[in-house]
């Protein structure tokens, strides 16, 4: 079953946007760099790619701007729990999908699979695990998942109507959790005991990731990033 909830909120913040987003220029750096570059290259005609997380517009649509001949690739996929999301989507060459990445990514495996800033919008750590799981049983063994999360770092803070709750590392807007904030050694924990084999881990302290939507310049108290490519084992899950 859905997480009804979430995807009630999420449906409510794409609904009231007044345009489109680009993707995170963070991110569009990120892939557009190596070594991530070059493993993309590698993986580019070994089967289909998927985004999570992807909105109302997948970094794919950026074709050979970002992906070095990503134009002429069929087998793109976009996933997100939001109707509203997919129905504002381009709907041109990628396929835009309404689902749950918790639960299940349909038309794998992946060779690759980017988040685009899917996991730390989950609202526990048991829900960003199950998904971890999700994601590595949708890989070919081999494959790739990269992305960027949110770091939590000694001098967090948030805006007033924020609430971080360090025990469960858990940030609430108006009670409702909205994003999952670990310290860099609990996000390589997480991954390592997903039976993912960490190929790149590195932590941006000078790149802030606004926990708000509705908020565009970055505060000092805002959470670090963390840029992460982890692969399935050759032999599958352990």
């Amino acid at each position: 079953m859905k997480d009804t909830d979430r995807k009630s909120y999420l449906d409510a913040q794409y609904r009231n946007l007044s345009q489109r987003k680009a993707p995170a220029a963070s991110l569009v750096s990120f892939l557009s760099k190596e070594p991530l570059k070059d493993w993309l290259i590698q993986k580019l005609n070994e089967g289909p790619w998927a985004e999570v997380g992807s909105g109302h517009y997948s970094l794919f649509e950026k074709g050979d701007e970002l992906f070095f001949g990503l134009s002429g690739k069929k087998d793109l996929y976009a996933f997100d729990l939001s109707s509203e999301a997919i129905s504002q989507a381009p709907h041109g060459q990628v396929n835009y999908i309404e689902a749950d990445a918790t639960l299940d990514l349909p038309h794998g495996p992946f060779s690759f699979i980017l988040d685009g800033h899917f996991l730390h919008g989950l609202s526990s750590l048991p829900e960003v695990f199950q998904a971890l799981g999700v994601i590595g049983k949708s890989l070919k063994p081999g494959g790739l998942f990269a992305g960027e999360v949110m770091m939590a770092h000694k001098n967090l803070s948030f805006d007033h109507d924020l609430y971080f709750d360090h025990e469960k590392n858990v940030l609430y807007h108006q009670e409702r959790p909205i994003r999952t904030i670990l310290e860099a050694r609990e996000w390589e924990t997480l991954f390592q005991e997903a039976n993912f084999e960490i190929r790149y881990f590195v932590c941006q302290s000078s790149i802030k990731m606004i926990p708000m939507r509705e908020r565009t310049v970055p505060m000092s108290g805002d959470p670090e990033c963390l840029r992460f490519v982890l692969k399935r084992p050759e032999g599958g899950p352990k």
